[in-house]
C-alpha cells in the first residue's frame, strides 16, 4: 500500500513540477516525504496534501538556487551586450560619412536590428537554453529554445517591419499606404503571439490548475482560470490592435497603460510572493537543535504553516486586487481613506486581524507551557501525575478556548458595529443563575481542579479525606473514589474534602512500642531492639525500604508494673507496614530466645456483696454465706468503670 502511495505521489509530482517538459522532474525523495505532516489530515486529502508539500519544498528551493545564480546571470547578460555596444559604436560611427538618406536608412536598420538583438539577450538572460544552471525560469531546455526563437521572430517582425515603414516614408511612400503597411506588421505580430498563446495553453493551464484532490475557493477559480486563461489573452490581444487599428481616441495607449500596469502589478505581486512565502517556509521550518529543545514545536508549527500560508497568500491577492483596480481607474485607496464606511471597515479589520493573532498567541503560548510540564514530569518518571494532568489538559484547553472565542466574538462584533451590551448583560444573568443553581457542582470542580493541580493524591494513594479511608482507585474533576480496607468503595465530591492526610508521599516512619515488665532491664530491652534493625536494613529486601535504624526515644510511661519503651524507623511510604510487620515478628522471637518477657496486663476486680433485709423465718445463718460475699452488685463507680 505504501508502495503504491508513493509511487501516485511521484506521478502526482512529476506532473505537477514539470509540465511539458521533455525530461520528467526527479522523484520525490524520502526526506521530502518524510517531512510532511500529516496531523489532522483526512486520508483522503493525504497524497494532495504530500504533493503540495513537495512542490513547496521544491518552489523554494529553486527560488534559494536562483537567487544564488542571479549575480552569474546579470554578468553573462553583460558580456551578451558588449558585442552590441561595439556594433552600435561602429554603425553610429559609419553613418557619420554617408549622405543623409543613407545615413536615415542605415539608422532604421541598426536601430531595429538593436532592438531585435536586446529582445533577444533579455529572453536568453531569463531563460539560458544552452545553460540550464543558469536558468532563471523553471522550464525544460526545449521550452527556453521555443521562447528564445518566438521572442526573437517577433521583435524582428516589428523592429524591421517598422523601420521599413520609415525608410518608406523618407523615399515619399504615401501616409495612407504607410500607415496600412504598419498596420498589416503588427496584425502579423499580434497573430504570432495568438499563435504563442495557443501553442503554449496546456502546460500553462498546467501551471495555472490546483493539484489538490479536494481544492477550496482559491483552486476552483484557479482551475476555471486554466481553461479560459487563453481565450481572454487572445480577447486582450485582439483588442490592442483593433483599437489601435481604428486610431480610437487615447484607446490604445489606455489600453497599453492597462496592460503594462496590469503585468507590473502582477509581477511585483508574484515577486512579494515569492519572498514572503519563502521567508515564511524558512521561519516556519524547525531545525534539529530546536527539534531536539521543543518536541512539539515542529508539529505546531506543520499545524499552523498552511494557515500562515493561505493568510498571506490571501492578503497579497486582496492587495494585488486594490493595486489592479487602482491602476485600472478605480480610486479604491480614496475610498478607504475619505469614506466613512471604508475607513470603519479597514479598522474593523485591522482590529479583528490584531486579536485574532493575539488570541492565537495566547492559545499556542498555554498550550506550550503545559504540554512542557507534561514532558517535564515524563522526563522526572512521574507518570501518575503526568497522566491525571493529560486527563485535565482537554477541560483547560476547552475552558481557555470558550475564553478566547467569547472575548474574540464579542470585539469582532463590536467591531463590526453590533451592540455586546444586551448579550453581555444577559450572559451575566445566565452565569448568575447558573452559579446559584449549581453552586456544589461548581465548588466540586473548582476544589477537584486545585487538589489535581497541587497533586494532592494520585491513583494508588492511601489517602483520608472526610473521615473516610481509603485506597485511591479514581480521580475525576468532581469526584475520588476510594477502595477501604474491608473492600467497600467510598465515593467522595471534591467540595466535602477540606483536608487531605496523604501516607504516600516519600516517607513513612514505622512506629515501635514494646511493653516490658518493670523487673526487665530496658537498656537491654533498647539495645536488642536496636540490633533488630541494624540487622533487617542490612538486608537486601528491607534495604531499600529502610532510611534508618532504630531511632530510640526511650521509656514513654511506667505504671503498674509496666515499662513501655518506644522509638520508630523512617522508611519510604511504601515499606513502612512491611518493616514494621517484619520488626515486630523478629523482635517476639529474640524476646523467647534471650528470656524476655512482654508485659501482661494485670486486672484487679473487687467484687462486693451487699446485705438484703430477709423476712424472718428465712434469713439463713450467716456462717452459711461465703466470707465476704454480697448479694447485690455494686455500681459500675466501683468498677472503675465510669463510661
Amino acid at each position: 500500500m505504501r508502495r503504491a502511495a508513493v509511487a501516485r505521489v511521484d506521478a502526482a509530482v512529476q506532473a505537477a513540477d514539470a509540465p511539458g517538459e521533455a525530461a520528467p522532474a526527479p522523484p520525490p525523495t524520502r526526506e521530502e516525504l518524510d517531512s510532511t505532516s500529516l496531523e489532522g489530515v483526512a486520508p483522503e486529502d493525504r497524497e494532495a496534501v504530500t504533493v503540495e508539500h513537495v512542490l513547496r519544498r521544491r518552489r523554494f528551493a529553486r527560488t534559494l538556487a536562483m537567487l544564488r545564480r542571479l549575480p552569474f546571470v546579470l554578468l553573462c547578460f553583460v558580456l551578451d551586450l558588449l558585442p552590441l555596444g561595439v556594433f552600435i559604436g561602429v554603425g553610429y560611427a559609419g553613418t557619420l560619412f554617408a549622405t543623409p538618406h543613407t545615413s536615415a536608412v542605415l539608422q532604421a536598420a541598426i536601430g531595429a536590428y538593436v532592438i531585435c538583438r536586446l529582445a533577444t539577450s533579455l529572453t536568453r538572460m531569463f531563460f539560458a537554453p544552452g545553460v540550464p544552471n543558469l536558468r532563471l525560469v523553471h522550464v525544460s531546455d526545449e521550452g527556453a529554445a521555443y521562447a528564445v526563437v518566438w521572442v526573437r521572430r517577433i521583435f524582428a517582425i516589428a523592429a524591421f517591419g517598422y523601420g521599413a515603414s520609415q525608410i518608406g516614408a523618407l523615399f515619399g511612400l504615401p501616409i495612407p499606404a504607410n500607415d496600412a503597411f504598419l498596420k498589416a506588421v503588427f496584425l502579423i505580430v499580434h497573430l504570432c503571439v495568438i499563435v504563442m498563446i495557443l501553442q503554449c495553453r496546456e502546460s500553462v493551464a498546467a501551471r495555472i490548475r490546483s493539484h489538490r484532490t479536494n481544492p477550496g475557493v482559491g483552486g476552483r477559480v484557479r482551475n476555471r482560470l486554466a481553461s479560459i486563461w487563453h481565450l481572454a489573452a487572445i480577447f486582450y490581444i485582439a483588442a490592442l490592435w483593433l483599437v489601435w487599428a481604428a486610431e480610437v481616441r487615447n484607446g490604445y495607449v489606455r489600453i497599453w497603460h492597462v496592460f503594462l500596469t496590469t503585468i507590473g502589478v502582477l509581477v511585483i505581486a508574484r515577486l512579494l510572493s515569492i519572498v514572503a512565502l519563502g521567508a515564511l517556509d524558512r521561519v516556519m521550518r524547525v531545525s534539529p537543535d530546536a527539534r531536539a529543545r521543543f518536541p512539539g514545536l515542529e508539529k505546531r508549527a506543520d499545524r499552523y504553516h498552511p494557515l500562515l500560508r493561505r493568510s498571506v497568500s490571501f492578503a497579497l491577492v486582496l492587495a494585488t486586487g486594490l493595486a489592479l483596480l487602482q491602476a485600472w481607474g478605480i480610486d479604491t485607496l480614496d475610498w478607504f481613506h475619505h469614506s466613512a464606511l471604508g475607513g470603519k471597515l479597514a479598522s474593523a479589520t485591522l482590529t479583528i486581524v490584531v486579536e485574532a493573532a493575539l488570541a492565537l498567541a495566547v492559545w499556542e503560548a498555554v498550550n506550550a507551557g503545559m504540554d512542557s510540564h507534561v514532558a517535564r514530569l515524563q522526563q522526572q518518571a512521574q507518570l501518575a501525575r503526568s497522566a491525571r494532568l493529560r486527563t485535565l489538559l482537554p477541560i483547560l484547553r476547552t475552558l481557555l478556548l470558550v475564553v478566547l472565542l467569547a472575548t474574540f466574538g464579542l470585539t469582532a462584533l463590536s467591531e463590526i458595529g453590533v451592540n455586546i451590551a444586551p448579550l453581555l448583560a444577559g450572559a451575566g444573568i445566565l452565569g448568575v443563575a447558573i452559579g446559584f443553581g449549581s453552586q456544589k457542582l461548581v465548588q466540586d470542580f473548582i476544589t477537584g481542579i486545585f487538589l489535581l493541580v497541587e497533586n494532592a493524591m494520585q491513583v494508588g494513594d492511601w489517602v483520608t479525606v472526610a473521615g473516610l479511608s481509603g485506597s485511591v482507585e479514581n480521580l475525576s474533576i468532581r469526584t475520588m473514589r476510594l477502595r477501604a480496607g474491608d473492600g467497600s468503595v467510598h465515593i467522595i465530591p471534591f467540595s466535602s474534602v477540606s483536608t487531605v492526610t496523604n501516607v504516600n508521599r516519600g516517607i513513612g516512619n514505622a512506629a515501635i512500642s514494646v511493653a516490658v515488665p518493670i523487673a526487665e532491664d530496658s537498656d537491654h530491652v533498647s539495645e536488642v531492639m536496636s540490633g533488630i534493625a541494624r540487622e533487617m536494613r542490612g538486608e537486601d529486601r528491607f534495604a531499600e525500604m529502610m532510611r534508618s535504624d532504630f531511632q530510640l526515644w526511650g521509656v514513654d510511661r511506667v505504671e503498674s508494673g509496666v515499662v513501655t519503651i518506644v522509638g520508630q524507623i523512617v522508611c519510604t511510604d511504601s515499606g513502612r507496614w512491611a518493616v514494621q510487620r517484619e520488626f515486630n515478628r523478629r523482635l517476639t522471637i529474640r524476646f523467647k530466645e534471650q528470656g524476655l518477657r512482654i508485659a501482661t496486663p494485670v486486672t484487679t476486680v473487687f467484687n462486693h456483696i451487699a446485705h438484703e433485709a430477709v423476712p424472718v423465718g428465712s434469713r439463713r445463718d450467716a456462717a452459711a454465706a461465703p466470707s465476704g460475699q454480697l448479694a447485690v452488685s455494686p455500681p459500675p463507680a466501683a468498677l472503675g468503670n465510669t463510661s
